[in-house]
């Protein structure tokens, strides 16, 4: 028999995952028929609390349903979203969150008794749950020049929960897995690096992430006495290897405890007197620059985050000068699936939503006046296996998470927020790219 445990929720700082009123109704009642017809086609093996189960035995997903008139009712209530914050709520289980989520997602997305979350995503409804998303970091401006922040939102000690000793929250490249080039028919040039093999260890995370920091640089053209732009800092290993390569380096930062914490990384490396460090945003950038460099700065403002470097670069870039963006996007128009992932993630997480289509980031450039695309560099597998390395970092510090004041809620919440990422990458939902355009 499936062994049920408590999963207390604090209620006062978690509403929205207060048990369902109705629990569902007859709907409920459909979707839970409907799954269970489907377990055995969809590869995922169920189990209920009476010790019953569906699908296969030998299923390569299995799913334990701890409470399963509350999970059926939120889906019946919230889809997708309903999903997420089950498992936030300790509904249900599994050993392989990403395949459950890669699984479950789209069936939930497609099943017409299942919410469409619709205008209630990425916070248009007005409804609870920003109170539990991870917040703005402490000390962010106000009052600033420009609308669109492109930093993420995801406090110092979170990060270092999961991320390796470089503190790096994008993708990383492995050693391992070939390279292909193909010239498209717009003459721009496509790099696509092959899954890494063996498969990576968290060992070898640091290393990684540093040699993307690198490939990024290198896309970018700096080299001694260049003078760049890092858009997005991060927390401080782009602009510090841009620096020892012996660029001269502008950044700044939104938030005075990022900026307390990269100065002090800064001058701990001796590199103080050769990054130019400033508060405030890309747009209080001025002086001409060789290169503008940025990582994920779509994290939290999407397209408009991608946009304001476009503008950026447009406006600093000497003629010749490189820009270069590490950045998720998803190859066409966003999956179903997608959309109703980042409606979760828009209570939790970021307000961005789904992830830009590559169409509207080559939009974007295409509109500006001065730059020209040149191609781009896809690592989508090793991009995957750095997040699969972030989730084993973080259920092993589970106790470490709890003494920063993360509650079991709050875990599950970013344990299936990496899922989701991890899933999207596997599936190829969204693609991982490193994207040049020139002057």
């Amino acid at each position: 028999m499936v062994r049920v445990e408590p999963q207390p929720v604090d209620l006062e700082r978690w509403p929205a995952l207060a048990a369902p009123a109705g629990l569902g109704g007859a709907a409920a009642g459909l979707v839970a028929q409907a799954l269970r017809r489907a377990a055995r086609d969809l590869g995922i093996r169920i189990d209920y609390p009476d010790a019953s189960a569906a699908g296969d035995y030998d299923a390569d997903v299995r799913v334990v349903l701890r409470e399963p008139e509350n999970f059926w009712a939120r889906l019946v209530a919230d889809g997708v979203v309903g999903l997420g914050e089950s498992f936030m709520a300790g509904e249900w289980a599994t050993s392989d969150l990403s395949g459950a989520i890669t699984v479950l997602a789209p069936w939930i997305a497609t099943n017409p008794d299942c919410a469409d979350p619709g205008e209630r995503a990425f916070g248009r409804d007005g409804r609870g749950g920003r109170e539990s998303r991870t917040g703005s970091i402490g000390g962010r401006r106000r009052g600033r020049s420009s609308s669109v922040s492109l930093e993420d939102s995801v406090p110092g000690a979170l990060t270092s929960l999961y991320a390796d000793e470089t503190m790096s929250t994008s993708g990383a490249v492995f050693a391992s897995g070939p390279r292909t080039r193909t010239r498209l028919d717009d003459g721009t040039d496509v790099v696509h690096l092959e899954a890494p093999s063996p498969s990576p260890r968290r060992t070898d995370l640091g290393d990684a992430q540093r040699r993307s920091a690198d490939m990024l640089l290198t896309l970018a053209g700096v080299g001694e006495d260049a003078r760049v732009v890092v858009a997005t800092p991060g927390w401080g290993e782009l602009p510090m290897r841009a620096a020892e390569r012996g660029a001269l380096v502008r950044t700044m930062t939104e938030s005075t405890e990022r900026l307390a914490a990269l100065g002090a990384r800064f001058a701990a490396a001796g590199l103080a007197d050769t990054v130019s460090l400033f508060l405030g945003d890309a747009s209080e950038v001025a002086g001409d620059a060789d290169a503008v460099v940025a990582v994920d700065p779509g994290v939290d403002a999407g397209l408009a985050g991608i946009g304001e470097v476009v503008q950026t670069a447009d406006r600093l870039l000497v003629s010749g000068g490189r820009l270069a963006i590490h950045t998720v996007v998803c190859p066409e128009r966003p999956e179903r699936a997608v959309v109703e992932l980042a409606a979760w993630g828009s209570k939790y997480v970021s307000e961005a939503g789904p992830a830009p289509s590559w169409f509207d980031i080559t939009d974007l450039i295409e509109k500006s006046p001065r730059l020209k695309l040149l191609g781009r560099i896809e690592a989508t597998a090793h991009h995957a296996d750095t997040v699969r390395l972030w989730s084993e970092s973080f259920a092993l510090k589970g106790r470490d998470a709890a003494a920063l004041g993360f509650d079991a809620v709050y875990r599950r919440m970013w344990a299936f927020h990496l899922a989701a990422m991890e899933a999207g990458l596997r599936t190829g939902w969204v693609e991982s790219v490193q994207i040049l355009a020139r002057a």
